[in-house]
């Protein structure tokens, strides 16, 4: 809701600076004597407006109604299941999924930890994306879609807190295991 304000005021800003420009130009050429720029200065910045707020919105990259992209954008980037169902049609075994998802816990609560604050939905998907696309490269599975990827991020979330830790304990993941992680499938 603060960046949609910070945009909106951005943009009543821009407008401000537009319609100073604006009277700069029609003073510069002497347009302020013909009736249609001295008559219509509501109807200038009717058109003005809009123009400020679109670029305020756009230069901050927020979306004006408050529907973002970002979480499908991941999502896109793999071939579809062909389903409306989004996790029906899923390519890669379930169980394999589940084994899969403890190592992305166990990636998404190292960095959680490191950085002290929650990993946004878009990164985990990404990360559930590449390693995917690994693991297929790497032929231990045959191929996946978009069904996998949202299955694989939800088993990840599903993991108890309190095994995840003790795996990362087990297996001696650090910040820098799950950096060289993510070089490693293309993350960063």
């Amino acid at each position: 809701m603060i960046k949609w304000i910070k945009a909106f005021v951005l943009g009543t800003l821009l407008w401000l600076i537009l319609t100073v420009i604006y009277g700069i130009i029609i003073g510069s050429l002497d347009l302020a004597d013909k009736g249609f720029f001295s008559n219509n200065s509501y109807l200038h910045n009717f058109i003005l407006y809009p123009i400020g707020i679109w670029l305020g919105f756009k230069i901050t990259k927020t979306s004006y109604f408050g529907i973002t992209k970002n979480k499908e954008d991941e999502f896109l980037k793999v071939k579809s299941n062909k389903s409306t169902n989004p996790i029906e049609n899923n390519l890669v075994p379930e169980k394999h999924l589940r084994v899969l998802a403890w190592t992305v816990a166990c990636w998404r609560l190292t960095i959680e930890n490191a950085n002290n604050k929650m990993m946004p939905e878009k990164d985990t998907t990404k990360f559930c994306r590449l390693f995917l696309a690994q693991e297929k490269k790497r032929k231990k599975i045959k191929d996946y879609n978009r069904a996998d990827v949202r299955i694989l991020y939800t088993l990840s979330l599903s993991c108890p807190l309190n095994e995840v830790d003790k795996l990362i304990a087990k297996h001696g993941w650090t910040l820098e295991v799950g950096k060289e992680f993510e070089e490693e499938i293309g993350y960063r």
